[in-house]
């Protein structure tokens, strides 16, 4: 018996036990590849109705900033990942992103946020 699972309207099962391999037909086609990938292919076909590979989202590699800096002000992180641009700053406050320099995002914490 093989191990099925279901995804977003989906029949994904696995194929090959040995290689961890799962198949799913999408859009017409088979895809074959890792749980994460059928998955992820599952995901963008449902999303956008173009059928990507399970490989093509392996792939993909995603690098940190360089040079990211950050600045601990009033116990809120206020953070830039850019090197050249100073008005590249920005902080998360009760799930709203704010952007802007660093001298009006203080200026803002300083009239709006609260602190303890």
């Amino acid at each position: 018996m093989r191990k099925r699972l279901y995804h977003r309207g989906y029949n994904v099962e696995l194929a090959d036990e040995a290689t961890e391999e799962y198949s799913a037909r999408v859009g017409g086609k088979r895809v074959i590849g890792s749980l994460l990938g059928v998955k992820q292919s599952i995901d963008w076909w449902c999303d956008t109705n173009i059928l990507r590979e399970p490989d093509d989202f392996e792939k993909q590699d995603f690098a940190d900033a360089k040079n990211k800096k950050i600045e601990e002000y009033k116990g809120i992180q206020i953070m830039n990942d850019s090197e050249d641009d100073d008005k590249a700053w920005y902080m998360i406050i009760q799930g709203n992103l704010l952007k802007g320099s660093l001298p009006a995002l203080k200026q803002f914490v300083d009239k709006n946020v609260p602190t303890k």
